[in-house]
């Protein structure tokens, strides 16, 4: 179906699409912070999925048990639910990410979000733990929750690392693939089309979409279409591999961030519309 408002929920392409909270956060005076709470509303009152932080900062607490129930009720409006590893996770730390899914699991989140560095893949020597990263994948899939590692720039090295010593099926693992689309089109570890190659590589595993712009030198979470991504490309190619599953807009941006999510799907919609203008 085309996307044709942001409270629509899916493109053309079979995309659901989604907005990350951190971007309420990032770049922004403390002292103006929402609570994630109030950001997570904003983003699932538009109809879209949402990717929720548990932390707005590094140095930031999590919300308490009230502010959790009302991320929940809010989240269960949402088409789909994921996390993202709060910024002192992304070091080795098994218990930390216990306790990341217990979050996960009370606010129905059904998707975690990790970066490499959480995992001990911290460069191509590392040889992380991986039974207690199995052990994690499988408590995860008692809790309801599907592991996913995120590609960072020029990272085939860790992703395929985890795939082969874990296993590369995610069914049996419960430990997919995010591709990180602005992380993607800075690597030059694929070739001369970064991201074509990342998601034709890893089509299998993948579960889970990150999407921002840039222009090929700065990981600056630019609004979609003001970097040099070849996004109706980018979307051709997701609809070759078969690609249906959620689409996570993640955005920093110096104004208001809500309306930078809006101006984004309306990006995608104009995508959309030329498509489908092009094929009747």
């Amino acid at each position: 179906m085309l996307m044709q408002e942001p409270g629509s929920l899916e493109t053309q392409h079979g995309l659901t699409l989604g907005a990350g909270v951190e971007g309420f956060f990032y770049g922004k005076n403390p002292s103006r912070w929402p609570k994630v709470s109030e950001a997570v509303n904003a983003v699932v009152s538009l109809g879209l999925g949402v990717e929720v932080w548990a932390t707005r900062g590094e140095n930031d607490s999590e919300p308490g048990p009230e502010g959790i129930e009302e991320i929940r009720k809010t989240c269960d409006r949402a088409p789909f639910v994921s996390m993202h590893t709060r910024h002192k996770l992304w070091r080795w730390d098994p218990h930390g990410l216990q306790h990341e899914i217990r979050f996960c699991e009370a606010i129905n989140a059904r998707t975690l979000v990790l970066h490499r560095e959480s995992l001990g893949l911290y460069d191509p020597s590392s040889r992380p733990d991986f039974p207690a990263i199995k052990r994690l994948a499988e408590a995860a899939r008692e809790a309801g929750v599907q592991l996913v590692l995120e590609n960072g720039r020029d990272t085939l090295w860790a992703l395929d690392l985890i795939l082969d010593e874990i296993g590369d099926d995610p069914t049996e693992t419960n430990l997919g693939i995010c591709i990180d689309i602005g992380h993607a089109h800075l690597s030059k570890d694929a070739g001369r089309q970064p991201i074509e190659n990342y998601l034709k590589r890893y089509r299998e595993q993948l579960i889970h979409l990150h999407l921002h712009d840039n222009l090929g030198k700065q990981d600056n979470h630019r609004l979609l279409g003001t970097g040099s991504v070849d996004w109706e490309k980018l979307f051709n190619v997701v609809e070759a591999i078969r690609y249906n599953g959620p689409a996570v807009l993640e955005i920093h941006t110096k104004g208001k961030p809500l309306e930078a999510i809006v101006e984004a799907c309306e990006f995608v919609n104009g995508l959309c519309r030329t498509e489908r203008t092009r094929t009747h």
